[in-house]
């Protein structure tokens, strides 16, 4: 996990991937807000997909070249396991640099560190001496609290909390408005549902909901989930 500054120049030259994600609005949001005044193009990488939001310019996939060593890849996918396959897509064709996007109006403690690729939205908050990995998405509102660990390819549901000393394992998937309490693990692949309140470690592959959460089943994760190393 290689990590970076949390303010760090963005590369003049940007790649919005993939276009047809909602993701990608929240994205173009940030970009805005940075008042980010680099080249940005938007990837179609499904022409016949759902309805893409309305960002742009558009360029079609076959017009995309990620090995252009002067080109930033910023991921605007959410689910967890989708944005990893995309990910190593990418990075077979030549993709190499992948930039920290933070909003402005987020708050990211000196003390913590942020992995290459992972973004956090409008007002979210990171706190002191919390490692985030490499590929997440910290989405609008959420907080996460200090001496955290938040391993690669982890999404964060708009105004989740999470407390001191959680550790969050690869490809875990938390709900909007779930509340982790300080001390516990959620497992690789895990998912918190909307709203749960999590007092004891959370299984791999589980998916909890509910407070206290509870285990209801088990799953490949969101989005097919990370495969492990």
């Amino acid at each position: 996990m290689s990590t970076t500054a949390p303010h760090e120049a963005l590369p003049h030259e940007l790649a919005v991937f993939p276009l047809r994600s909602r993701y990608a609005a929240e994205i173009a949001q940030i970009l805005g807000r940075l008042r980010y005044a680099g080249t940005v193009s938007y990837i179609d990488n499904l022409p016949d997909g759902p309805a893409p939001p309305d960002v742009g310019p558009v360029v079609v996939v076959d017009d995309f070249d990620p090995a252009n060593p002067d080109l930033g890849v910023v991921m605007s996918v959410f689910p967890t396991g989708l944005r990893h396959r995309l990910v190593d897509e990418l990075r077979l064709a030549g993709a190499t640099a992948f930039p920290t996007l933070v909003d402005p109006t987020a708050v990211v403690a000196t003390s913590a560190s942020l992995g290459s690729g992972t973004s956090v939205n409008a007002l979210a908050v990171v706190a002191s001496g919390t490692t985030i990995g490499s590929f997440v998405t910290v989405n609008r509102s959420a907080s996460i609290g200090h001496d955290v660990v938040v391993e690669d390819f982890v999404s964060f549901g708009p105004g989740c909390v999470l407390t001191g000393h959680v550790v969050i394992e690869p490809g875990a998937f938390i709900g909007a408005g779930a509340v982790i309490v300080p001390g516990v693990r959620v497992g690789r692949n895990a998912i918190v549902g909307a709203g749960a309140v999590v007092t004891t470690d959370v299984a791999a592959h589980h998916v909890v909901v509910g407070n206290p959460a509870r285990t209801v089943r088990e799953g490949d994760g969101h989005g097919g989930g990370v495969p492990a190393p």
